[in-house]
């Protein structure tokens, strides 16, 4: 759900167009909105009028005699609630480095955020977020290739409460690439990741992941990623009422289709294992399967206005007993959102959001409604 909700977030904040031939640009943006339901719970809800204030900075230029290119970003917003802002005020910020060709990547991306809170009694989850990755592949003008992979991500919570979910995951890859073309390529992949908790040694894990899939220029109109997944992970340590291997079939799709330069319509997707530590000693999971499904469509309805839709749905699926209930959350997420490009540099729009999530346990039910306006400035 996290994960959900924090993408989201941002699609009101997409930026608009650059001329290619300026290096570095600055953007600044104020959204205001309003939230039925701040805590996302069913019983004494809380609504808020939000104002949420952001200013980044983006770089994206060669380096001279490389071929190589560089790119760079970083932005820094502050959310104001009317709703007892002592609590639900936070800061948020992002920042990343990129520096790539054809073949190679490589970068690192730091995060700074606070997720919204379950209900009226818990506080704001802040947390760090430092993503380092590197990949290199080789030329795609041979009918086979290689491609190699790594990234560490550690995830660091500030709450004392929260501390047991701090953790480093290590991902190392390979892949075999048959290239069909230059544009379009088939692959087998092999990952191996080690999760380790900070405070929460039980936890630990080893994992292995297969998929088999196809990258790059699908169809004419159609450019993206799509493979089917098998996941393994065995835990380190043996806990009551908890299973010590697990594994799962799950797939990873993004892919975007372009029917005309007026329209596009974008379709992502993942099902994977995600940590947790929901349950007792009778029903005790460490993991539970998340399926995401995610469809955003764009139109250009004028020169200067265009409409956008995005439909989202993500299921949370529990494998143990816990508290005598099987838990299963499906959570459903719609946005309409209408955008006025005054001009190149000065855009606005409004928006609206639905969210409700459904669940086997009901005290994880709930609705929200949301509605915003924003203007957005580039430099």
């Amino acid at each position: 759900m996290k994960k959900a909700s924090v993408l989201l977030s941002l699609l009101a904040l997409i930026a608009v167009p650059v001329a290619a031939e300026k290096p570095l640009h600055f953007t600044a943006s104020e959204t205001l909105s309003y939230d039925d339901n701040i805590y996302l719970t069913d019983k004494n809800t809380k609504d808020s009028f939000i104002s949420t204030t952001r200013l980044g900075a983006e770089y994206k230029a060669p380096v001279p005699s490389t071929g190589l290119k560089l790119a760079a970003d970083a932005g820094v917003g502050y959310n104001a609630y009317t709703e007892n802002h002592d609590k639900n005020n936070y800061w948020e910020a992002l920042g990343g480095i990129d520096l790539s060709n054809e073949q190679f990547n490589v970068g690192d991306r730091l995060l700074y955020t606070s997720d919204p809170a379950n209900n009226e009694l818990t506080e704001r989850k802040k947390r760090l977020t430092n993503t380092g990755f590197i990949s290199y592949v080789t030329s795609h003008e041979k009918m086979f290739g290689i491609g190699l992979f790594a990234d560490d991500i550690y995830t660091r919570y500030m709450e004392s409460e929260m501390q047991y979910l701090t953790r480093n995951r290590l991902d190392l890859g390979a892949q075999l690439y048959y290239n069909l073309s230059a544009k379009t390529h088939f692959f087998v992949e092999y990952m191996y990741s080690d999760i380790t908790y900070r405070d929460n040694k039980l936890s630990n894990s080893i994992g292995n992941r297969f998929a088999l899939g196809v990258n790059g220029q699908i169809s004419s109109k159609v450019t993206g990623t799509a493979k089917a997944t098998y996941e393994m992970r065995d835990y380190d340590h043996s806990r009551a009422g908890a299973h010590n291997y697990n594994d799962l079939v799950g797939y990873y799709a993004a892919l975007t289709w372009k029917p005309s330069t007026k329209n596009m319509i974008r379709l992502s997707g993942e099902r994977k294992m995600e940590e947790t530590r929901y349950g007792n000693d009778d029903g005790y999971n460490r993991y539970f399967a998340d399926t995401l499904v995610s469809l955003y469509g764009a139109q250009k309805l004028t020169d200067k206005l265009s409409a956008s839709l995005t439909l989202a749905w993500e299921n949370m699926h529990y494998p143990k007993r816990a508290y005598d209930n099987k838990r299963n959350d499906d959570l459903y997420i719609v946005r309409p959102q209408l955008d006025y490009q005054f001009k190149e540099w000065l855009s606005a729009g409004v928006w609206y959001q639905f969210r409700t999530r459904h669940s086997d346990v009901n005290r994880f039910d709930y609705d929200s409604n949301k509605v915003g306006a924003f203007v957005k400035a580039t430099f």
